[in-house]
């Protein structure tokens, strides 16, 4: 009679796929690497969030139809916390996932924005983050447009600084509205157009 050998279960860790099956990466704990998206992507615009708590502003997300004005369109921000943005207009409140989000506009002059520096995160950092930020840091001063990951497409984009999964800018919103400052995520920008 043959031997009965155990078999092991592998099993998931938190909310990660089992380890035998993923990539290694470090959103996933007790697996090794360098980074994740939340590094290079989530946390910069969280941090440009939470430097915006009390403004009005204009949070453009991924549900948003493109080249119409935002859902949350002139909302104040309430509060930032846990990767959740919260945002009201005195009438409703949304909570919102700031994975979700493309970028934020607010009125000039606004407070000052600390970007985080870029860092050599590595892993999906490096494809996702770095080269759309590498190519708008090139562009400092340009006028651009920006298609985001939404369909929409931010005309005549005037790039002023870049950070960490961030670019800041300025951007006139249609012909009869003031010109806004956007901190728009890196990770969401699918191409950067630029005038021959």
């Amino acid at each position: 009679m043959s031997e009965k050998k155990k078999i092991t279960r592998i099993k998931p860790i938190g909310f990660c796929p089992p380890v035998k099956f993923t990539a290694l990466n470090n959103c996933c704990p007790s697996v090794p690497s360098s980074s994740c998206l939340c590094d290079c992507c989530v946390s910069p615009l969280q941090s440009v969030l939470q430097q915006l708590v009390g403004q009005t502003v204009i949070l453009g997300t991924i549900a948003d139809a493109p080249n119409v004005p935002p859902l949350l369109f002139l909302y104040t921000i309430v509060e930032v916390n846990d990767f959740l943005v919260t945002v009201t207009n005195g009438t409703q409140t949304f909570v919102v996932n700031i994975s979700d989000v493309t970028g934020v506009g607010f009125f000039p002059p606004g407070p000052t924005i600390n970007l985080l520096p870029p860092v050599d995160s590595g892993c999906e950092c490096n494809c996702r983050e770095r080269p759309i930020r590498q190519l708008l840091n090139s562009l400092i001063g340009s006028t651009v447009n920006l298609l985001a990951s939404n369909g929409s497409i931010a005309v005549d984009f005037n790039v002023e600084q870049t950070g960490l999964g961030i670019v800041l800018g300025t951007l006139p919103i249609s012909p009869n509205q003031p010109i806004f400052r956007f901190a728009i995520s890196t990770c969401k920008i699918v191409a950067v157009g630029q005038t021959n």
